[in-house]
């Protein structure tokens, strides 16, 4: 069975209820058979996977790839998702991990909208945990422009070799 995964960390501005709202709106538009769950530290209206390190912010979601949360086919949805039609075909991509291009900045990823056929790419999670005060010093550097946070280290831990699911289902997500 399908999952849809999400990520709370709590202490920011995002909470329970938009867990609840992103459910609702992919329950709405995929009629895959599917489970919603969500990795947080704090109670979630769906199956909740417990957080294991205390990484804020977007840092969380490098999370998603701790062996053993992905395990099948798994959609990933950042809870600011608007989803305004059928996500179907997202679900039918060919390759083992996708992930979206950056909606700001096409020539590299966006972590917003992820694809994971079987298995999360484990070394993005053994990597970071190796040293996280470190990337997250190195990822959060806004001179660098768009090119910051947890997709532009995915990106580099994946030797930028990564196929783009926004390519496959063009026009499919688009940036409000």
């Amino acid at each position: 069975m399908l999952t849809v995964l999400s990520v709370l960390r709590s202490g920011g501005e995002y909470n329970a209820d938009w867990v609840a709202r992103l459910r609702k709106a992919v329950n709405r538009h995929l009629s895959v058979s599917h489970e919603f769950k969500c990795l947080s530290d704090v109670s979630v209206p769906c199956e909740r996977i417990p957080l294991e390190h205390d990484w804020l912010g977007w840092w969380a979601k490098v999370e998603i790839f701790r062996p053993g949360v992905v395990n099948g086919q798994t959609l990933y949805l950042d809870l600011d998702t608007v989803l305004v039609g059928s996500i179907d075909r997202l679900t039918e991509l060919p390759h083992d991990f996708s992930i979206m291009r950056n909606l700001n900045a096409s020539w590299m990823p966006g972590s917003a909208v992820m694809w994971f056929r079987d298995k999360a790419p484990a070394k993005v999670y053994e990597t970071f945990k190796e040293n996280p005060e470190h990337y997250i010093s190195q990822y959060s550097d806004r001179s660098q422009g768009t090119y910051m946070g947890d997709q532009a280290f995915i990106w580099d831990v994946l030797n930028r070799k990564v196929s783009y699911l926004t390519d496959s289902v063009p026009g499919l997500i688009r940036s409000y």
